[in-house]
């Protein structure tokens, strides 16, 4: 009998896989919050994912000696990032939340692109966004400011990324990344409130923890690098803007975190935005309508092009991080 490989699975299966995988770890941190807070379940799942990308790839210090400069602000958006992700998932749907955090992608997008067209998909996004923050971002004002504080940290660290992939070799850039960010987190956590530490050294604790990171960091490696195997990137890129839908779903059936056809409208608008620039980008030649900066992750954006920045959600092949 035959033995049945799982890379075998089409391919936008597998990164339809992943992105279930990473909002499941989502919603499973906010299980967490009643006990740690979002400020400690960020810091558990930073030292747990920066773990286990070391554990994989390996990075030599000497590398962090070498590029510190660059390292210490990429960690440190990376950091930003995800306190910001998880206060605003406290508050708000999480839906909504990664709604919001595509604002930065998206300007980005708009302000790198020379295509008029582009400015329409923005604008279209921009219409959705303004609904989401007037239906749910004014009643938590705090809420909405760490939703688009995760998309203005997020475009920092696309761009960060970009320049991290050309100067440190494979995975190594991203698990010395994700190590600076552990490191600066162990100060910032407890300014935002963290439990006693009992608490966080539960067993229960740190095994829900763990999950989160296996969930958020090594299901969507493993399963994103089989499918950018066989997918183009741009086409991977246009696939990953389904998130936000995948996001919402996710928050409905595991949270019970409803949204009213208004809600579920901008959402759409924002998604049809984010396909309509990665598709246009897609068919536009080169050097007629983008220009040659740096350019987003595909994973975390659905502009082009996705393979020069590496992030905590790109390929493992791309970064060198190779899993089992």
């Amino acid at each position: 009998m035959r033995r049945y490989d799982p890379r075998a699975a089409p391919a936008p299966l597998l990164l339809l896989a992943g992105m279930i995988s990473l909002q499941f770890g989502s919603a499973f941190a906010k299980t967490l919050f009643e006990q740690t807070g979002p400020a400690g379940a960020t810091l558990l799942r930073l030292l747990f994912s920066a773990t286990l990308l070391c554990l994989f790839s390996r990075p030599a210090v000497r590398l962090l000696r070498g590029h510190w400069r660059l390292l210490l602000p990429y960690g440190a958006v990376f950091t930003v990032m995800q306190f910001a992700f998880y206060e605003a998932t406290s508050r708000l749907p999480l839906g909504v939340v990664v709604t919001l955090e595509f604002s930065g992608p998206l300007l980005l997008a708009a302000l790198t692109s020379r295509r008029a067209l582009d400015r329409l998909w923005v604008l279209l996004a921009a219409a959705g966004l303004l609904v989401l923050g007037g239906t749910r971002g004014l009643d938590d004002p705090v809420g909405l400011a760490a939703a688009l504080l995760t998309g203005a940290a997020l475009t920092g660290y696309i761009l960060l990324g970009a320049r991290v992939g050309r100067a440190v070799p494979g995975g190594a850039g991203l698990a010395l990344g994700l190590s600076v960010a552990a490191v600066l987190a162990l100060p910032t956590a407890p300014a935002l409130g963290l439990p006693p530490l009992a608490v966080l050294t539960e067993p229960a604790v740190l095994a829900a923890a763990l999950g989160v990171a296996v969930l958020t960091t090594v299901i969507p490696f493993s399963l994103e690098f089989a499918a950018l195997r066989r997918l183009p990137p741009r086409v991977f890129a246009v696939l990953s803007t389904v998130e936000p839908v995948i996001a919402a779903l996710v928050g409905l059936t595991l949270l019970g975190e409803h949204l009213a056809p208004l809600q579920w409208a901008a959402v759409l608008c924002v998604v049809g935005a984010a396909i309509g620039t990665g598709v246009g980008a897609a068919s536009t030649p080169k050097g007629r309508g983008t220009d040659d900066g740096p350019r987003p992750d595909p994973a975390r954006s659905p502009v082009p092009d996705p393979s020069s920045a590496p992030s905590d959600r790109t390929s493992p092949k791309q970064n060198g991080v190779h899993q089992t």
